[in-house]
């Protein structure tokens, strides 16, 4: 399977969305662990936005942006809130 066709799950904290010009949405992250920086939430996902300060788990595609050279979850399929000071999920803030 071809790089750009896998699938991660990744955990970090929010630092912030930013609506993009389709509509979709761009979710700063950081402490992912990596080099993960980005992720993108597209208009017909139809999932709510996470806030500044969370942390989440998120799954979706990967793909690596050359222009801000970072790699980001694109298109975000799922994700959920995690539980400050843990690894347990709160209830789903997603519609999956």
């Amino acid at each position: 399977m071809p790089f750009w066709h896998r699938q991660v799950i990744v955990a970090g904290r929010v630092v912030r969305v930013r609506a993009r010009a389709d509509g979709g949405w761009r979710v700063r992250l950081t402490d992912t662990g990596g080099a993960l920086l980005a992720a993108e939430i597209p208009p017909s996902a139809g999932l709510p936005l996470p806030l500044p300060g969370d942390r989440i788990l998120l799954r979706g595609g990967i793909r690596y942006d050359a222009v801000h050279a970072w790699y980001a979850v694109d298109p975000v399929e799922e994700w959920h809130t995690i539980e400050p000071g843990n690894w347990r999920l709160k209830v789903s803030r997603s519609r999956h």
